[in-house]
């Protein structure tokens, strides 16, 4: 089974005019997280019943660029 954790959230992506690239980015992730089963809706408890040796979360980890130009 697997089950979808949509997270809402923007990018901030620095971009340094002398270098003419893009030099860093991060994800901020909202408070905004549905969760999906089959595409179907489903809440934060169906979600967490599922749970029996993981938190339930993982890391928005985003690569840095190594100038995007």
């Amino acid at each position: 089974m697997v089950i979808k954790k949509i997270t809402s959230g923007f990018v901030i992506q620095e971009f340094d005019t002398d270098q003419q690239a893009f030099v860093s980015q991060e994800f901020i992730a909202g408070d905004d997280v549905d969760y999906e089963l089959d595409d179907e809706p489903i809440d934060e408890f169906e979600f967490d019943e599922h749970l029996t040796n993981h938190t339930g979360y993982c890391p928005y980890d985003m690569v840095q660029p190594t100038l995007m130009r």
